[in-house]
């Protein structure tokens, strides 16, 4: 790992029991018909202060699993997280407290995450309460000066989920992540559940607060529209790995794994000239490995328009860093020196 970094994934792995099809619930319970999936399989990232990383991937690839783990929504099976030289891994009590000041989650759906029975004001309260701020007085002045930050009139505190859009739906979840002052923003898929006149509003009140605020985002998202717009450096995951990572420069420009060139290719095009942008693909038609029992080589290689004898006679490929700083997994993309 990097020492500059300030939030770290060092090997993490997550892996979740699933019962194998044809086991009944005692013989799951048993153990004699559970296997092991790995989402997250030895990932390794480091981030910057003030850094908007994107961590890109088809449904399925892993990126929300490892977006919960840098939150420490859930703990990793092997592996820590480190955030400006702390482990936060494994905290509890009062040190998982302590690290919900420092860290927050936007989760995807604005409205699911939001309590229905619950007005505006308590949502955005019940992290206050529990970092003890007691007085009513104090709070309500905190939820009134939150609700301005992210654009939205302080009597809003009265209502109820259900009389709001889906863009202040999440302006709101926004708000409520801002409300302990944390350093680092995980941002899960932050516009997909928006229209697209919304978005961009979205995006731009999340730039404004992260300078106003000095804040580190992890942006979640399968939207290459969103990267280019506010992520610094870009990691594409697929299979529960991390096959390349770089500038959103570097990517867009001239991506080496063949499935960030797949992944670009399917950008939909608007007008003719655009499409000299977009890296011209077509991804085999292969099955999807499976995660239960995944292959020992490129788990990308049966879909992979470039593969070559070697990507299936030779082990999964490591995560390698280029010349230009780049890192890219891959045998055929073979990094210069």
């Amino acid at each position: 790992m990097s020492d500059a970094a300030f939030l770290q994934a060092d090997a993490v792995t997550k892996a979740f029991k699933v019962q194998r099809k044809g086991g009944g619930l005692m013989q799951s319970l048993r153990g004699g018909q559970t296997s092991s999936l790995r989402a997250v399989d030895d990932v390794s990232l480091d981030i910057a202060r003030g850094e908007v990383f994107a961590i890109v991937g088809e449904s399925g690839s892993g990126k929300t699993t490892l977006a919960n783990l840098l939150a420490r929504v859930t703990v990793p099976t092997d592996g820590r997280i480190v955030l400006d030289g702390e482990e936060i891994s494994r905290g509890t009590g009062v040190d998982l407290r302590s690290l919900r000041r420092r860290i927050q989650i936007v989760f995807q759906d604005p409205g699911s995450s939001l309590n229905p029975r619950q007005t505006v004001g308590d949502i955005v309260a019940l992290p206050l309460k529990l970092a003890g701020m007691r007085g009513h007085r104090d709070r309500g002045e905190r939820i009134a000066e939150l609700l301005e930050a992210v654009h939205l009139p302080a009597d809003f505190a009265t209502r109820y989920p259900v009389s709001l859009s889906g863009g202040q739906k999440q302006r709101v979840n926004v708000a409520r992540a801002l409300a302990l002052e944390p350093n680092v923003l995980v941002l899960d898929e932050p516009t997909s559940a928006l229209d697209v006149s919304v978005q961009a509003r979205i995006l731009a009140l999340l730039m404004r607060l992260k300078q106003e605020r000095h804040l580190t985002y992890v942006v979640v998202t399968h939207n290459f529209g969103v990267v280019r717009a506010i992520a610094d450096r870009v990691a594409v995951m697929y299979f529960g790995k991390i096959v390349e990572v770089g500038t959103v420069e570097q990517l867009m420009a001239d991506p080496r794994h063949p499935y960030t060139r797949t992944l670009l290719s399917a950008i939909p095009v608007v007008r003719e000239s655009e499409r000299a942008l977009i890296p011209s693909v077509e991804a085999r038609d292969g099955e999807l490995p499976s995660f239960i029992d995944p292959p020992r080589h490129c788990s990308f290689y049966s879909r992979c328009p470039s593969r070559q004898p070697q990507c299936l006679e030779r082990a999964y490929p490591a995560l390698v860093e280029r010349a230009d700083g780049r890192k890219v997994s891959c045998h055929v993309s073979a990094p210069t020196t």
